[in-house]
């Protein structure tokens, strides 16, 4: 299987559509916490998903009717909670020390669970369960490099600026028979001086620094009065900073394993444990 991922395309939707697209998540958090607050959500039936409470900023209990989010998305974040209490039980029959879950300030995904029903793809364009007309997005011409693509569940992502849809598909297994490969076997090592290094002499130095934007951003925010508009708007600007150089080590990381996969037949490394440099002289 492989996992594709576009960019709905903002500029192209009615503001009918990017209300009703904001309003997923928004729902969606709102029927998480209030799934939370419920003595026992193992027996909870979704149809009664339709009126329910959520607290404004102050604690008060503001009661709403659910009028975007679909029912096979509610039954989606019903078994996303199940599914977190099991997780954290089978940690804690291991001796592990667990918490429990808590209530969220946002979502910014939302599974999409069966294809045709929560989600399907209509010419150029996504039809999503709750938005009323298909949304435009970008990056759909990759699929059609591919034959016999059988399509399978998906999600709904917000990163604090943009939208994406997350699209898992079945595709047949690439036949590398007469692929030519460089060498037979290489070997990897992780380093400081260069962060990779082949056993064939070839390195990759990588080296992504916060930016000065986002250093100043920081500052900004340092000064700023917390629940001010203002300081919510620097945390925006921010977040996109953040995402921004995300994507820049995902491009990085991409080209490299595409490089070494397509030049080596096997690659043998070490299992790091680079969380662990943090801790060193090497941070």
């Amino acid at each position: 299987c492989k996992t594709f991922k576009f960019k709905v395309d903002l500029s192209s939707l009615s503001k009918v559509q990017k209300e009703q697209l904001k309003m997923q998540f928004v729902e969606a958090k709102w029927i998480y916490n209030y799934l939370l607050s419920c003595d026992d959500i193992f027996s909870f039936d979704y149809k009664n998903l339709s009126n329910i409470t959520h607290k404004d900023k102050y604690g008060n209990d503001i009661p709403v009717t659910l009028s975007y989010i679909g029912s096979s998305l509610k039954q989606s974040i019903i078994k996303q909670i199940e599914n977190q209490i099991k997780g954290l039980s089978a940690l804690k029959n291991k001796g592990y020390n667990v918490g429990k879950l808590k209530f969220k300030k946002e979502i910014n995904s939302i599974d999409l669970k069966q294809y045709n029903n929560t989600h399907s793809i209509r010419g150029n364009k996504f039809k999503i369960q709750g938005i009323k007309k298909p949304i435009r997005v970008n990056g759909l011409k990759q699929l059609s490099k591919y034959d016999n693509l059988e399509y399978a569940n998906g999600k709904l992502l917000y990163d604090g600026n943009d939208y994406f849809i997350s699209l898992t598909c079945f595709i047949d297994k690439e036949n590398n028979i007469n692929h030519t490969y460089k060498n037979d076997i290489v070997g990897i090592d992780m380093g400081i001086s260069s962060t990779i290094t082949l056993s064939d002499g070839k390195k990759y130095d990588i080296s992504i620094e916060e930016s000065e934007r986002l250093k100043k951003l920081q500052a900004k925010l340092a000064r700023q009065k917390k629940g001010s508009n203002n300081r919510y708007k620097t945390i925006s600007m921010i977040r996109k900073e953040y995402n921004h150089i995300s994507n820049k080590k995902n491009d990085i990381s991409n080209k490299i394993v595409s490089s070494i996969l397509k030049e080596n037949k096997v690659v043998v490394m070490q299992d790091e444990q680079i969380n662990k440099w943090k801790e060193g002289e090497f941070s």
